[in-house]
This record gives structure tokens, C-alpha cells and sequence, in this order.
């Protein structure tokens, strides 16, 4: 079986690492956890997040900002010394940010937060924890609340309707519920197989299109991403509608997901696949056949990963009751 992820084990994103802790030694104990949270809405909720977090106990702390690097940025560090600041020195995609930040994390389980959110302390509780651990989910995803305490319907069930693929949302109703991908990127993260799985894919920039290829990907290669919703998060602020309009990231995430099918125990794009892809590219022929080309090597690299291809990953797929 290939081993070799889909992007690059180490960030290609220019940044730098201000303030926390220095640690001589890695422990990694069977519920070691570190928190990833990731700047959104500039500095209004930060001082008590970073007060909720650093009262959830000793536990590693990593916080992504810029590229717009903060005045205050050395008081914070002196302030909150448990904080590790990465400081972006470019652009980059949520995604991204997410590869960064558990490559980074010094500890096995990563959580996934916004700034934007109250992270309870049901995030570090240990029965979660141990579950995560004995069922070695790459991916868990909490029970999320909007900012007047509703539940968000997060977990994202995929239909085949009438040759058509559509994503319906159902709230978390059972510990175990699985989800196409994690809303908002929101999650407790296994670090060894998330980078295994390739993480985040940097090419695809719309975040829908993203978390869709992501997802896709973990489930196709037999991977999961299940709901504990004893593990629970909730906004601060309303919830800005994503767009899943068909675009540049759409193509790449057809070829990478929608058009592989499996032969006998290897995926592969079979060029019958070729024409519809064409019909759903707005480049030149000359540049979408390069780009089908380029997909199905590494298709064809990843071959023996696919345990499933769409069709067949639908129709095993359990719609919620």
C-alpha cells in the first residue's frame, strides 16, 4: 500500500512561531491533546479565549494569526506564555491553516477550533478522549451551537439523486453519526492519520469544495469521520452561509473523488470519464486534459488506497432516522 500523502509533509506556508512553552522532551500519553484555534474576526474575542482556553488545563495551546501580524503580539506571548503564536507571512486557505497547525502540534489528538467560538471543557473531557482513542476515528466531529444556543444540523449525510450528488445536514443525534466532512473544520483530529490522508488539499481554495475533497477522500480510502456529541463547541457570532457554487476547486474535487471508480482493488479515472469532465471545465481543452492527466497519475499512485468509489460508498451509507 502507498504511504505517500497528497501534499507535502511540510508546510509550504512562510511563517514564524512567537512565544510558549519550551519543551525539552515530547511526551505523547494515550489522552495527550493539543488545541489548535485559528484567528477569525480579528482581536474582539481573543483576550477571553485566551483565558477559556488556558483554564482547560495544561494542555498544548497553538493559536494561527496573519498575514496581518498583530501590534501586540509580543505583550500577548509575555501575557499568555502556554500560547504558541503561528504568524502567517501569507495568505492561505482554512485548510491550510489546519495542516499547518497539526503539523506543527506536539501531541497526538489535535482539537480544531475558531477564535470566534466558547470551547467547553467537554473538549478535553477523557471519556471522550479515550473513546477517540479506542476507536481511532480520523476525524471527530462535535455537536455545534449557533449563538442563541441552537443546535447546528453540522453532520452532512451525501445522496445520489437522480445522478446528482447532494449534501443534506441532520443535527448530531448519535454518538457515532457519520459525517461527509467536518463543518467548519471543526473537530478532534488524529494527527498520524490525518497526515496519512494528505490533510487539506492547498489547490482547492473554496472552503466547501475543500472539506468535500477532504472528506471524500478519508471515506473512499476507509477511513471515518463520526459525531461524539458529548464533545460540543458553540459560535459567538452568526454563521456566514458558505458558497458551494461549481468552480476551479469543483473540477479538481470531480476528478479526485467523483470520477474514480474502483477496479477490482485499485481506483483509477477510466478516460470514459474524460468528455464529462470536459463538459464541466470552463478552461481550454488543451489546459482540462493536462489537468485530467496530471489527477489520474496521482490517482493512480494512491490506487491501492481506494476501498471504495462513490457509487459504492453511497449506497452503504446509513441516512440518519
Amino acid at each position: 500500500m502507498s504511504t505517500t500523502p497528497l501534499i507535502s509533509s511540510k508546510s509550504r506556508i512562510p511563517y514564524t512561531v512567537v512565544g510558549g512553552a519550551k519543551i525539552v522532551r515530547v511526551r505523547r500519553a494515550t489522552n495527550d491533546v493539543s488545541i489548535l484555534v485559528m484567528n477569525r474576526g480579528g482581536r474582539f474575542f481573543r483576550n477571553e479565549l485566551f483565558h477559556q482556553i488556558q483554564d482547560l488545563g495544561r494542555h498544548e495551546i497553538l493559536f494561527i494569526e496573519g498575514p496581518q501580524i498583530p501590534y501586540d503580539i509580543e505583550p500577548l506571548s509575555r501575557q499568555y506564555p502556554r500560547i504558541r503564536f503561528l504568524l502567517l507571512h501569507a495568505e492561505a486557505s482554512a485548510g491550510e491553516k489546519v495542516n499547518l497547525g497539526i503539523e506543527e502540534a506536539r501531541s497526538a489528538k489535535v482539537i480544531v477550533a475558531w477564535s470566534d467560538m466558547k470551547i467547553s471543557p467537554s473538549c478535553i473531557d477523557k471519556s471522550v478522549l479515550a473513546r477517540i482513542e479506542k476507536q481511532q476515528t480520523l476525524c471527530t466531529v462535535p455537536l455545534l451551537r449557533n449563538s442563541g444556543a441552537e443546535t447546528i444540523p453540522s453532520m452532512q449525510t451525501p445522496v445520489l439523486t437522480k445522478g446528482k450528488l447532494k449534501m443534506i445536514p441532520w443535527n448530531p443525534i448519535k454518538e457515532g453519526m457519520k459525517s461527509l466532512f467536518p463543518f467548519d473544520y471543526c473537530g478532534i483530529y488524529l494527527k498520524d492519520k490525518f497526515q496519512l490522508s494528505g490533510g487539506f488539499d492547498p489547490k482547492l481554495s473554496n472552503p466547501y469544495w475543500q472539506k468535500m475533497d477532504f472528506g471524500f477522500r478519508v471515506f473512499l480510502w476507509g477511513e471515518d469521520i463520526r459525531c461524539d456529541p458529548d464533545f460540543h463547541m458553540s459560535y459567538s457570532v452568526e454563521l456566514i452561509a458558505e458558497d458551494s457554487t461549481p468552480d476551479a476547486s469543483y473540477k479538481l474535487f470531480f476528478l479526485k473523488n467523483l470520477a474514480v471508480r474502483l477496479f477490482g482493488e485499485a481506483g483509477a479515472i477510466p478516460y470514459t470519464q474524460l468528455p464529462r469532465y470536459l463538459l464541466r471545465s470552463d478552461s481550454n481543452w488543451f489546459h482540462s486534459i493536462g489537468e485530467f492527466r496530471q489527477v489520474r497519475r496521482w490517482v493512480n499512485l494512491h490506487r491501492h488506497r481506494f476501498k471504495y468509489d462513490v457509487q459504492r460508498l453511497l449506497k452503504q451509507w446509513e441516512t440518519p432516522v
